[in-house]
């Protein structure tokens, strides 16, 4: 199902010629822009590299933002028209590395409950299943807040004494050592 938008904004005619070609588009402030799908990660392609390179004591940066994601065919890889989910592949990264803790860095110091509301109420420290409840009840934005909780928990459940933070870029040192943010255990 297409939910990620990408591209330029586009006029009506130029978004009828890329349906044409069997694209997906949507309309916007201003135009259209194309929308494409945004699968789950099943494998980091390059987790052997990651690996030697940290076994080698290097900082490692991957699986950010926008990745492309790529399917087998035959011993080829081949880019598919979609747009990976980032917290979903970090989270699945932090496992196959066997991670203690996965640390998502978003635009809030603490996630919160009925945002925007009278009854906004922020989330410290809380369990997988607390975590569960507040997803089955619609709390978090698909595509925003939504899969940092779904990798977090991911993460949590697939292995032993792991966590999850979710917190801004300016308390990520405070939210690593549980300070602030918002914790899952």
């Amino acid at each position: 199902t297409p939910v990620k938008v990408v591209g330029r904004v586009m006029s009506e005619e130029e978004a009828k010629e890329e349906e044409a070609k069997g694209n997906h588009v949507k309309a916007v402030e201003g135009g259209f822009r194309r929308i494409v799908a945004s699968p789950h990660p099943v494998a980091i392609v390059e987790i052997d590299a990651i690996k030697a390179l940290m076994d080698a004591d290097q900082i490692v940066i991957a699986c950010g933002g926008g990745g492309i994601p790529v399917m087998e065919q035959g011993i080829d890889l081949h880019g598919a028209s979609a747009i990976i989910e980032k917290d979903l592949s970090s989270g699945l990264l932090a496992q196959e590395l066997n991670a203690d803790t996965l640390l998502i860095l978003t635009s809030v110091e603490k996630v919160s409950l009925n945002l925007g509301q009278d009854n906004e109420e922020y989330l410290n420290t809380i369990s997988v299943d607390d975590a569960k409840k507040y997803m089955a009840d619609n709390q978090f934005a698909p595509g925003s807040m939504l899969p940092k909780f779904e990798a977090g928990i991911s993460f949590i459940e697939k292995g032993d004494n792991r966590r999850t933070i979710i917190t801004d870029i300016a308390h990520a040192k405070d939210g690593y050592f549980e300070k602030t943010g918002t914790i899952i255990k």
